[in-house]
């Protein structure tokens, strides 16, 4: 594909329509660019080696504690690997919502609530932040997935990088199921068992990994 046509799609991409982008990633595939590079020209920033390690993995086979956005990750997918995909998961409605309410953020994960009627969490970037060479994350309050409602009009920092808050969260849900399976009222339904704890273990580990992987690579 011949530069024009890519500056046509790159002109015409807009970060509230996915299409949009999905055909200016694509494109940017066959002119040769690998997945940092697409990032940087579809956002117009650098990413921090962790949504390249992350992806790498298998974003989406991941058995982790969060819900995964379309956006940026399916931009880092080279059509090699079936990506960008058509098909988007309903946490786009919240996307949107997020980015209408301030378009610096880039939210990159939603985070199931710990106990039920609380709120899930949204974790951003800021595109600011980003440029500026720091991986901080910010986040915001929302109703449950799959569901579209944001409980915060401003959101706050939660964490230095996205995997140090993966990090937390698992830890803070292997301490919950560790405590709870050694409780006298932990019988019957419902009750934790010792395969639940082992997983929360094994998805504790897989973070670590991960971050292992990130700060290896940014060396």
């Amino acid at each position: 594909m011949n530069p024009e046509p890519v500056d046509r799609l790159r002109e015409a991409a807009s970060r509230d329509d996915y299409a949009s982008m999905a055909g200016l990633a694509r494109a940017l595939y066959e002119t040769g660019l690998d997945p940092r590079e697409v990032l940087r020209v579809c956002y117009g920033t650098g990413f921090p080696e962790e949504v390249l390690t992350i992806v790498d993995a298998g974003l989406w086979s991941l058995d982790l504690l969060a819900y995964f956005t379309n956006q940026p990750w399916q931009m880092a997918v080279p059509p090699d690997r079936g990506g960008p995909a058509d098909d988007l998961d309903p946490i786009v409605d919240t996307e949107l919502l997020v980015l209408a309410l301030d378009p610096d953020l880039m939210p990159l994960a939603q985070i199931p609530a710990a106990k039920a009627g609380e709120d899930d969490r949204i974790l951003c970037y800021r595109v600011e932040e980003l440029r500026a060479g720091r991986a901080t994350v910010f986040c915001l309050r929302a109703a449950p997935y799959p569901y579209s409602e944001l409980r915060d009009t401003e959101a706050t920092r939660c964490g230095d990088s996205l995997l140090s808050v993966l990090h937390e969260v698992h830890a803070d849900e292997l301490r919950r199921l560790e405590e709870e399976l050694h409780r006298p009222w932990n019988r019957g339904a419902g009750s934790v068992d010792r395969r639940e704890v082992e997983q929360a273990r094994e998805a504790v580990e897989l973070v670590r990994e991960l971050w292992r992987r990130a700060t290896a690579q940014e060396g």
